[in-house]
């Protein structure tokens, strides 16, 4: 019941602790350490004995939480928030590090301590037990021997009731790696995976958000999968269960999908490596950019199980881009996702397909450089758009795929890239032509200026204009109906 450690143990714990202005936090700890009945339990426990990074501390205690959360955040400097004044929970907050303050649920720690939601989160260190003293850990429900197993264990299926969310959680206990799932636990998820349906969105999407910031959703999404709790969550992909697909795969949607999201992981563990880049774009280590990419990947087919045709020949998916993206703007907004993340994704499924429309134009030397300006125009998250595309190609490997398709598709997305930069270059310097010019010419202000000024620009980056002599002579040509509406 009670886990004897020693000080090698204890400094190792010390150590973990990654907290802003620790030294006072420590010795705030100290001095709490007094008290009787407080305890560390719940993640910090966990990850010591995963050997991570502590950056979250869970203390409960049998007196009052408040008058504990107070006394912290007069000796750390850190921001008091009162998630619940009814149920007595307090957080102090900095730089995205907290401590969660709560009372024992129940009478004792024992009581407290059967009412978590997996073994391994049923561990407690008494806060003097941090500094002197023998350093024992408290393990009343076997949490221990789980950890060192590796083992996701329910301590009830009452509490996956209680919480319906701690199943979802499960599922992200997985994917961050802390061990599979105990499969009578699996059967209770199973069992109980439509109480899911009434828990916050919020805090769904939050579970999905810790799941896909890992390297291991794909691992989770297929495990949910085969629980049924996908479809809980995303029933849209219902129809998307075995549904065929032309030659150029080898899997039917869902499993192509779980594929991509598979490959788009691998691709954003090394994206020097698969998109044969110098270094990683900043915008692909960003939170946001990963779950709206993992999400794309994922979810890029959405809209075939809406569209499917069979004909006498062939299959067809036609408009599932735009049918795709439309179910997902519907289902983000349900689950509560950041409206940009909802965006982001929309867009990476509505263009998804059109890098391999403009691929054989472009291997031909015929694709124009406006429709590569308006795929840049209308997708600027190029490079997301480019590990969408890749995870896709990566996850079809049907008897008819071109087998050097993804090589093809990344040099052709350099040009794109590189298109993009020189664009950007032109639009930072000075324009060969502006407003007032048009002004001076007699156009009136309105949307034909953007119009002119970007085909303009347009011209000018094909070489067709060199100088500002020529782009008024191309203007009064190109636009002489405009000009003459304009001065009638």
């Amino acid at each position: 019941m009670w886990i004897k450690l020693g000080e090698k143990e204890r400094a190792k714990f010390l150590e973990l602790l990654h907290f802003p202005r620790k030294d006072d936090l420590l010795l705030a700890l100290r001095e709490l350490s007094g008290y009787e009945d407080v305890y560390i339990v719940g993640g910090a426990l966990r990850d010591f004995f995963f050997d991570k990074k502590v950056v979250d501390l869970d203390l409960t205690i049998k007196g009052e939480p408040q008058r504990i959360s107070q006394f912290l955040a007069q000796r750390t400097g850190y921001t008091p928030v009162t998630l619940s004044e009814e149920f007595g929970i307090f957080r102090l907050s900095k730089d995205k590090h907290n401590i969660d303050i709560t009372p024992y649920k129940g009478g004792t720690i024992e009581e407290d301590l059967a009412e978590r939601d997996f073994t391994m989160n049923s561990l407690a260190l008494p806060l003097s037990n941090l500094f002197e003293g023998p350093f024992c850990i408290y393990d009343p429900l076997g949490g221990y021997k789980d950890l060192k197993s590796s083992i996701i264990r329910t301590i009830g299926e009452k509490n996956l009731e209680d919480d319906p969310l701690r199943i979802l959680r499960g599922y992200r206990f997985l994917a961050q790696g802390y061990g599979e799932i105990e499969h009578v636990t699996r059967g209770y998820f199973r069992k109980h995976k439509e109480a899911l349906t009434r828990v916050a969105p919020e805090r769904i999407s939050m579970e999905l958000k810790l799941i896909l910031l890992t390297s291991q959703a794909n691992l989770a999404f297929k495990v949910m999968d085969e629980d049924g709790l996908l479809e809980v969550i995303f029933p849209e992909i219902k129809p998307s269960r075995g549904l065929p697909q032309p030659t150029f795969h080898h899997l039917d949607v869902l499993s192509h999908s779980l594929e991509a999201l598979r490959a788009a992981e691998l691709i954003l563990e090394s994206p020097e490596a698969y998109l044969n880049l110098e270094i990683t774009p900043s915008q692909l280590m960003e939170e946001d950019t990963l779950v709206s990419v993992k999400l794309a990947s994922f979810l890029h087919d959405l809209g075939k199980g809406f569209t499917f045709e069979r004909g006498d020949d062939r299959i067809t998916f036609y408009g599932h881009e735009k049918t795709g993206a439309s179910l997902w703007e519907k289902r983000g907004e349900l689950l509560r996702f950041k409206n940009e993340i909802i965006e982001k994704v929309s867009r990476l499924i509505k263009n998804h397909m059109r890098p391999c429309h403009l691929l054989n134009e472009w291997q031909e030397g015929k694709l124009t450089l406006r429709a590569k300006r308006n795929l840049i125009k209308d997708q600027p998250d190029l490079y997301e758009l480019w590990v969408v595309s890749l995870a896709d190609s990566l996850a079809s490997k049907g008897p008819d795929k071109e087998p050097d398709y993804e090589e093809k598709l990344n040099h052709f997305f350099h040009d794109l890239v590189h298109l993009k930069e020189e664009l950007e270059r032109i639009f930072k310097r000075e324009r060969i032509l502006t407003g007032k010019d048009l002004l001076g010419l007699g156009f009136k202000p309105g949307p034909i200026f953007k119009v002119i000024l970007e085909e303009v620009e347009l011209k000018f980056l094909e070489g067709a204009i060199r100088t500002k002599e020529e782009a008024l002579d191309y203007v009064l040509k190109r636009f002489s109906l405009e000009l003459t509406d304009a001065t009638t």
